[in-house]
């Protein structure tokens, strides 16, 4: 057991260890701020943590776009936002273009617009525009031309005559294209009156009208050279002059050769020749095949010119020339029965058509019926100023046994080839061959 002195001892030494720890504590907890962190004991604030500057984004990639331009002057459009007028040399340059898909447009007045895509990134940075001139003034002229049927010359200006500038200018305009096709249409209708007329109407056709209208269809086949119907209208209006020429030069012996004083080639070869072109390049246009069938028959070739005639009829049943024709094929074939069928034919379709009574009355006479004759004076009173009459009364005549007829065979035969002085009706030189074989038998 520990003395009194030793157990103070003791107990002091122990309570300056607790003051001690106590102490020590204490410091402890007095050292740190509300939330429990260590504060500085001596006040010192921690140096301050440097900010940091944000990162600036990098700038996107662009490129610069030059637009060059025909004609200078024009406005350019980026996706519909105006970005400004070419210079004089025809340049603008557009900056900082970002990568993408654009459409650039151009315009100008007088000129059409157009617009190109862009492919900024991908493309090159330079575009190319060429302006077409708009053609609406010229469009606006050449439809007042036509309205006012000044479609070809001589006569100035005229519709053909603004198209050949146009070509030249405008080489290649869909708009161009457009107003030839519309020209060689109006040009073809002018064309189909004058065949036409040229089947109903022959001897009432002038060698004027049929060139003129020649050089129609030929300016025609200018403006589409690969149109088969103005093809063969051509055809057949170079075969319609052809017989015209050997027609007006008055004698068979022109076959091939030079024709009329124009020195235009003549004769059934070279007619002949056009009318079957003219049938092979439009088997429609039956015109061609009808005057083919005509030039057989003043041919001699007959036998082929009876299919073509016949065929002719059927294509245009209402055709009176195409029965008086197959008619003359037939009696030139001595085939007077249905020379005859043909000839009454033209004549229901046409009873006052002095043609196909001459015809019938002739035919009847050669198949050995008198009362042809009646027929024969029946047709020169319906046309007292024909010829053809007193052509079928002179062979008529002509063929009869008894001398007496032969005298009134000449008199006719002169009469006709007088009043034939065109030449249009017949052939005069067949005619005289007739009449000097009539005063030879005379003598």
């Amino acid at each position: 057991m520990l003395s009194n002195r030793s157990f103070f001892t003791s107990f002091a030494q122990k309570t300056a260890v607790t003051l001690l720890l106590v102490f020590a504590i204490t410091s402890a907890v007095l050292a740190q701020d509300p939330t429990g962190r260590p504060t500085d004991p001596k006040n010192k604030k921690a140096p301050a943590t440097t900010k940091k500057q944000p990162v600036k984004p990098a700038e996107p990639f662009t490129v610069t776009l030059t637009v060059l331009t025909t004609p200078p002057g024009s406005t350019v459009l980026v996706n519909g936002e105006e970005r400004g007028v070419t210079n004089e040399e025809g340049r603008l340059q557009v900056d900082k273009l970002p990568l993408g898909h654009y459409n650039i447009e151009v315009r100008k007045d007088g000129f059409n617009n157009v617009a190109k895509g862009f492919e900024a990134g991908t493309e090159s940075p330079t575009v190319v525009f060429k302006l077409e001139p708009k053609l609406d003034d010229y469009v606006k002229e050449f439809n007042g031309l036509v309205t006012a049927g000044k479609l070809i010359g001589p006569a100035s200006p005229n519709a053909f005559e603004l198209l050949e500038k146009l070509s030249t200018n405008f080489p290649g305009r869909p708009e161009v294209s457009t107003l030839k096709s519309v020209l060689a249409s109006k040009l073809g209708d002018t064309i189909t009156p004058v065949i036409a007329q040229t089947v109903t109407n022959w001897r009432g056709v002038t060698r004027e009208q049929i060139t003129q209208t020649q050089d129609v269809a030929t300016n025609a086949l200018a403006l589409s050279k690969d149109d088969k119907r103005l093809q063969a209208q051509a055809a057949y209006l170079r075969g319609a002059l052809a017989l015209r020429n050997w027609q007006s030069a008055g004698s068979a012996k022109t076959d091939g050769g030079p024709g009329d004083a124009t020195g235009s080639v003549a004769g059934p070869a070279a007619a002949r020749s056009e009318f079957e072109n003219a049938a092979r390049l439009d088997d429609t246009l039956v015109a061609a095949r009808y005057q083919l069938g005509l030039v057989l028959v003043a041919s001699g070739d007959n036998a082929v010119a009876e299919d073509v005639l016949a065929k002719v009829t059927q294509q245009e049943p209402r055709w009176v020339g195409a029965y008086i024709a197959l008619g003359h094929a037939y009696s030139a074939n001595t085939k007077y029965p249905e020379a005859i069928d043909a000839y009454r034919k033209a004549s229901a379709l046409e009873p006052n058509n002095v043609v196909p009574v001459a015809g019938l009355g002739l035919a009847r006479v050669l198949k050995g019926e008198r009362d042809g004759l009646k027929d024969i004076d029946r047709a020169a009173k319906l046309e007292p100023g024909g010829a053809l009459p007193h052509l079928n009364q002179a062979v008529s005549y002509s063929q009869s046994k008894s001398k007496k007829d032969w005298p009134k065979a000449e008199e006719e035969f002169k009469k006709a080839i007088q009043m034939n002085s065109q030449n249009l009706e017949f052939q005069n030189a067949a005619a005289e061959r007739l009449l000097a074989e009539v005063q030879k038998r005379k003598k």
